[in-house]
């Protein structure tokens, strides 16, 4: 009995035995006859030359959409070609409209396509060349129109699905008709993108630098070339870049300036105060080559021995040339009103007002005067002498207050903060600022005082702005008598 039984069982395990072989050796869902197919299109990186089984329903073989990375029913080999040509598919992405009809039936059924295809490759082809021009045959050029639409929307298994639903030559419509309208759509699209970004940020980038702002001009500083810097709060007349640091530093903070209530950084470093007399005119650099002297305006102080005095104005002379730099008088201070005058050898320097305005001299030149700001400031140089930086700026109220200049609505006292940078002065070189720069020169300020003071104005005096004439005058060759000519076209 027990011997009849294991004789009955064990075809029945044979039998199990087999079948589980062959369930191992076929995965599921392959077809009866194992099918595979690969994505044969290298922009599709995430699909590209992976190997897929093909789904159990499809009777003979199948193809991979390479855009959804999905096997589907169909021919095979014809595949491969239209996708390499396929390139200017960048462009279809506007075939939303065909999934868009299409979206509501998700079955995957794809072999109505194959046989639809064939038989409209001639509507399709002329709307596909832009796309695929060498797929006129089979399902091919299906495939592509989807491809770009999935990476917009991922079903595309839904177009297929449309198919089945036996109206095939309702697809053939909607290829050509989505390709036509959307095609020209999107190049005008894509360029519009990118203009509009590009424009918005150089208005930003290009801003000229305003108040409290400063940038290094010096083109040999590529590092730090035209950096737009904060100025410190602490900088009042405004700062410059030290283009070798990369840093602002305050414009009357450094070797030759010369700003408010005349106060002098030397050559050498040391600080002092020139305080001269109001009216009158100094010689504040003196060399074979150049000469520059200053006009101080100011007021009287009664309860001291002494003007409060600024420098209003100077004239620079070079050769047989004349610059002149001035603060125009004004009651009230007005930030929007420029008060800066120039002229250059008796004319008017007329510059528009904006930063980087620049005046360049026909008769000499190697003579610039450009703007550093707006208004009110200004560049003069000579190459390879001399470059000078003029700000007009006023007394305030909160200045008055606090030195007690006693300035009233009549004068606020305009007047230039000045910062002077030399390039080939001598050895002999003189004046208030210019003796600062000699080798052998000795400061005999007390540096320990509060306000160390320079004193000696007889030596420095000159008759006029325009006269080189103080008693350690070294400057030749220049004519006086042209000279007072044009300070009284000026005055």
């Amino acid at each position: 009995m027990t011997h009849s039984k294991v004789q009955v069982l064990v075809p029945i395990l044979l039998v199990l035995i087999m079948a589980i072989a062959a369930a191992g050796d076929t995965p599921p869902g392959i077809a009866k006859n194992p099918g595979q197919a690969t994505c044969r299109i290298k922009k599709y990186k995430h699909c590209y030359n992976l190997v897929h089984v093909c789904p159990k329903f499809c009777p003979d073989s199948c193809t991979v959409e390479c855009a959804s990375c999905k096997p589907i029913c169909g021919g095979g080999a014809e595949n491969p070609p239209p996708e390499e040509n396929s390139p200017p598919s960048p462009y279809p992405p506007a075939t939303p409209s065909p999934p868009s009809t299409s979206p509501s039936s998700p079955s995957t059924p794809t072999p109505s396509p194959p046989a639809t295809t064939p038989s409209t490759p001639s509507t399709p082809t002329p709307s596909l060349p832009p796309t695929t021009p060498s797929s006129p045959s089979t399902p091919t050029p299906s495939p592509p129109s989807p491809p770009p639409s999935t990476p917009q929307s991922t079903p595309t298994p839904s177009p297929p699905a449309t198919t089945p639903s036996t109206p095939t030559p309702s697809p053939p419509p909607t290829i050509p008709s989505s390709p036509s309208t959307p095609t020209p759509s999107p190049p005008p699209t894509t360029p519009s993108s990118p203009s509009t970004p590009t424009g918005s940020p150089s208005p930003s980038s290009s801003g000229a630098a305003g108040a409290g702002r400063a940038r290094c001009r010096n083109r040999n500083y590529p590092q730090c070339y035209n950096m737009e810097y904060v100025c410190p709060k602490a900088c009042r007349g405004g700062c410059e870049i030290d283009c070798i640091t990369c840093k602002p530093v305050c414009k009357c903070d450094r070797p030759g300036a010369v700003c408010q209530d005349p106060r002098f950084i030397g050559g050498d470093g040391i600080t002092f105060y020139f305080h001269g007399k109001k009216d009158s005119n100094f010689c504040l650099v003196s060399d074979s080559n150049l000469h520059i002297n200053a006009h101080f305006i100011g007021r009287r102080n009664h309860n001291m021995s002494r003007d409060f005095t600024w420098v209003q104005s100077i004239a620079i002379f070079f050769g047989n040339h004349k610059v002149f730099v001035g603060a125009l008088k004004a009651s009230t201070w007005e930030d929007t009103i420029d008060h800066l005058t120039l002229a250059f050898d008796g004319v008017p320097v007329t510059l528009p007002e904006s930063e980087g305005s620049t005046w360049q001299s026909r008769s000499a030149p190697s003579v610039f005067i450009v703007r550093d700001a707006n208004i009110n400031s200004a560049i003069n140089e000579v190459e390879g002498m001399f470059r000078i930086t003029a700000k007009v700026v006023p007394i305030t109220e909160e200045d008055s207050r606090i030195h007690n200049y006693g300035i009233t609505k009549e004068d606020c006292f305009a007047h230039l903060d000045l910062g002077f940078k030399f390039f080939s002065l001598s050895n002999e070189v003189s004046g208030v600022l210019g003796q600062t720069y000699r080798p052998d020169y000795a400061s005999h300020v007390d540096i320990r005082a509060k306000m160390p003071v320079m004193g000696a104005n007889k030596g420095f005096e000159t008759s006029s702005l325009f006269a080189a004439d103080c008693s350690v005058a070294r400057f030749v060759g220049f004519n006086n008598e042209v000279a007072e000519r044009i300070w009284g076209l000026l005055v």
